[in-house]
């Protein structure tokens, strides 16, 4: 019985540890798309300046 509930709680806690890492790739996606369109923007910007 005892190996049973330790195997469901190390599992609970795969699956999470699984969920917050699939959301700290979404949040660092997020970061890194608008990163890419400000130099975009920049780089555009400097392009109609120049």
């Amino acid at each position: 019985m005892m190996d049973y509930q330790y195997r469901r709680r190390a599992f609970q806690n795969l699956h999470v540890k699984q969920e917050e890492a699939k959301i700290d790739l979404k949040q660092k996606v997020k970061k890194s798309k608008s990163m890419m369109a400000s130099i975009a923007a920049f780089f555009s910007f400097f392009h109609h300046t120049s």
